[in-house]
């Protein structure tokens, strides 16, 4: 019995050395581990965006940590209120990735600010970083609201970034009464005096956005298509596929060859075809104004023939009666703007054919550009690049 109770005891004694040993052997490895990780040390930030910048960025850019022990690390901090949501998946010991939070309601602000870097063994790092504030934007549709501006009337201005709003011009003066709503809404009285489409500012800190507002029952300016998105919606929810050319002709709509750089069209003809007649054009669109003045109507373009001497452009306005077409010869050099009365428009394809009336602005379903070679007789090659395609019209409405 003696015999059983010591072996019994034993028994006991073993079990509890083992347990001894392993808490022993965790805690060094869970030791070692540390002292192989070290506390982590950041070198600096570096924003990855257009233009990468050190320890500071913009909001929800994404940024690279750079520096040592950094494999370990599982929470951010931001101000000591903002957490950072990252993958932890992608530390490494030397780096770790992480996108610029910003979020108004939880806080955040912008300027200099303490990031916190913490470990999963409680090992803290700190650094400075700056958030910067993004340029005002405006919304490419629906900016205003009404669309159209009247004397003493609210009118709502949309967009993002409306943060240290320092000022809100209409043809470069100030208005004295703005309300900033939200980052993305702001709101002023429209001042006295103003008879046609006018130019909204915005400045803030960051910088400054401008857009035409057009006035209620004055001059109004409208967009048809600037190749880049803005305009008319029917057209430009896919530019690109709603321009389409006919006849013999080469075109393309292409980033770097519209005015100043931006994206644009070009039309040339090569005399390689069969067909008498070159043209581009966009799908047939809605009515874009209440206008049905031809004689206060114009059509405006930005157009450049450099490489093309010679060349006989034709701009052609679709109403619901008729195809209406009026010449320009093509003279000077670079881009210019081109601004045709829409009564000097011609029917059905014949700009010297002015009798029957005008073309109805409020019916014209589609704007085309042409180039003239009736009969053979055109300089080949002929073409010109075209842009900012708009109607300027006076509205009662």
């Amino acid at each position: 019995m003696k015999n059983k109770k010591s072996i019994y005891t034993y028994n006991w004694f073993l079990i509890l050395c083992l347990l001894v040993i392993v808490f022993i052997s965790s805690s060094c490895e869970d030791d070692n581990k540390e002292d192989t990780y070290g506390n982590p040390v950041v070198s600096n930030i570096l924003s990855l965006g257009d233009d990468p910048t050190i320890n500071s960025g913009f909001p929800d850019e994404l940024v690279r940590v750079e520096g040592s022990g950094l494999s370990n690390v599982q929470e951010i901090v931001f101000d000591d209120i903002i957490n950072v949501g990252f993958n932890t998946a992608l530390n490494s010991d030397v780096a770790l990735f992480f996108n610029v939070p910003f979020d108004v309601e939880k806080g955040s602000r912008f300027g200099k600010q303490n990031v916190t870097l913490k470990n999963q063994f409680g090992a803290i790092a700190s650094t400075e970083f700056e958030i910067k504030q993004p340029e005002p934007i405006l919304s490419v549709q629906d900016t205003f609201s009404p669309d159209k501006a009247e004397a003493g009337a609210e009118i709502r201005v949309f967009g993002d970034w409306f943060f240290n709003v320092e000022d809100v011009l209409i043809d470069g003066e100030s208005v004295i009464d703005f309300n900033v709503v939200s980052p993305q809404e702001l709101t002023f009285i429209f001042p006295e005096g103003k008879i046609e489409t006018t130019e909204f500012t915005l400045v803030t800190a960051a910088g400054s956005v401008s857009k035409d507002l057009p006035i209620l029952g004055g001059i109004v300016e409208i967009l048809i298509s600037d190749f880049e998105g803005n305009g008319i919606p029917s057209i430009n929810d896919d530019y690109a596929a709603d321009w389409f050319s006919y006849g013999d002709n080469m075109f393309r709509i292409a980033n770097g060859i519209g005015a100043d750089g931006s994206t644009g069209a070009e039309i040339i003809w090569d005399d390689t075809g069969a067909d008498p007649f070159t043209g581009s054009s966009h799908q047939s669109i809605a009515s874009v104004t209440t206008s049905t003045d031809a004689e206060n109507a114009f059509l405006i373009i930005d157009i450049n023939g450099d490489g093309f001497p010679g060349t006989v452009m034709e701009f052609v306005l679709e109403d619901d009666r008729s195809n209406w077409l009026f010449k320009v010869p093509l003279e000077g050099s670079g881009w210019q703007t081109l601004r045709l009365k829409m009564s000097d428009f011609g029917f059905s394809f014949d700009p010297s054919n002015q009798s029957n009336g005008d073309v109805n602005p409020s019916t014209i379903v589609a704007v085309k550009m042409q180039i003239s070679h009736e009969g053979g007789a055109g300089v080949v090659p002929s073409g010109y690049k075209y842009d900012n395609i708009k109607f300027e019209v006076l509205e009662l409405e």
